[in-house]
């Protein structure tokens, strides 16, 4: 007990500090680096296996219930653009993973996993339940997580010349009042959802169930909801199991992820030129829209990239959620069975 409370005191300190000064996904990447630093310098880190199925059940509800009717209703009106996204991104993410699997010496499903277009708070949980190894797939999802919010709506900005309003990303900022009788039910159905998926065959289970079920709630019962803070303990409590698992033997392992990086950085950049032009050239999206669309940062993320960038369309949103849930939802399966093909 007292390894388990020093290990979340160290994981939760490092990630209030980063996510303080508003680092992407700080508070999980500062709960790996805590958890990470107490397990090398005592090798006294340890979190249970229950502490990986209770975040992916609230990050599974978290998803879910930010899915509502209108949402769904939206989700017609994208079939087309959503038909060249999503397999676009797969064959990205199968041929980024394959390169890495011949370059790195990891393992096919750690590959697979490092190079998955999801949520650096989902994917790292989603791959230490498929077997991969956490610790590298949540520093190349890191990277990919500073791509998608740092450096590409920079590029997408000089590339096609859109220029920000730079107006209110104040109302991501907002606060809203929580009721604890509709976040307890949310909670309640995502948890028995996604115990039924654990003990499912299914890839990922978990938090699949939990994020379908938390959907089809948050449709039956609009006022659904989970409140952040509750995702920042899914963040802690993710980060803190992947850095106690992290010790000098993992440590070591990690500087031959040079050339992964690059792979990762390449395919994702000739993804965001070349699935932009696709989107462009079927009407979908103007470029800059088509280029944003073609990002694989997270559907809240969108929203400021594209205000930022002057771009109002609501249907990148829905298109970015419609990713994360397939991506949540699809891909391990299909990730499962791609890399029984190549082992």
């Amino acid at each position: 007990m007292q390894g388990l409370l020093l290990t979340l005191l160290c994981a939760f300190a490092v990630g209030w500090l980063l996510d303080r000064f508003h680092m992407p996904g700080g508070m999980m990447v500062g709960a790996v680096i805590g958890a990470c630093a107490l397990e090398v310098a005592t090798g006294g880190a340890w979190m249970p296996p229950a502490a990986k199925t209770a975040a992916q059940i609230i990050a599974g509800a978290f998803i879910g219930s930010g899915i509502k009717r209108e949402d769904v209703r939206e989700m017609r009106t994208i079939a087309k653009p959503a038909l060249i996204l999503l397999p676009c991104l797969l064959a990205v993410n199968i041929t980024a993973g394959f390169l890495v699997y011949k370059t790195s010496g990891m393992d096919v499903m750690t590959s697979l996993m490092c190079c998955t277009p999801g949520g650096i708070s989902d994917i790292p949980m989603i791959a230490a339940d498929m077997g991969a190894d956490p610790s590298c797939v949540v520093v190349m999802q890191f990277v990919r997580l500073i791509l998608g919010i740092g450096v590409f709506p920079l590029m997408i900005r000089f590339v096609t010349g859109g220029g920000g309003d730079e107006q209110a990303a104040v109302r991501a900022k907002q606060k809203k009042r929580y009721e604890p009788v509709p976040v307890l039910l949310t909670l309640a159905v995502a948890t028995v959802c996604g115990l039924i998926g654990k003990a499912s065959p299914v890839p990922a289970g978990t938090m699949g169930f939990a994020t379908l079920g938390s959907i089809i709630f948050a449709c039956v019962y609009p006022k659904a909801q989970m409140p952040r803070v509750l995702r920042k303990g899914a963040q802690l409590l993710s980060g803190a199991y992947v850095g106690a698992s992290v010790g000098m033997a993992q440590l070591l392992q990690l500087s031959r992820l040079g050339v992964p990086v690059l792979i990762l950085i390449a395919a994702y950049t000739i993804a965001c030129f070349v699935i932009g032009a696709l989107l462009t050239r079927a009407g979908c999206f103007d470029r800059a829209e088509g280029m944003l669309a073609a990002t694989p940062a997270g559907a809240s993320d969108m929203a400021l990239i594209s205000a930022d960038l002057g771009v109002s369309n609501a249907k990148l949103i829905v298109l970015q959620v419609l990713r994360l849930i397939t991506v949540v939802l699809i891909f391990p399966t299909i990730l499962s069975f791609v890399a029984a093909l190549i082992a």
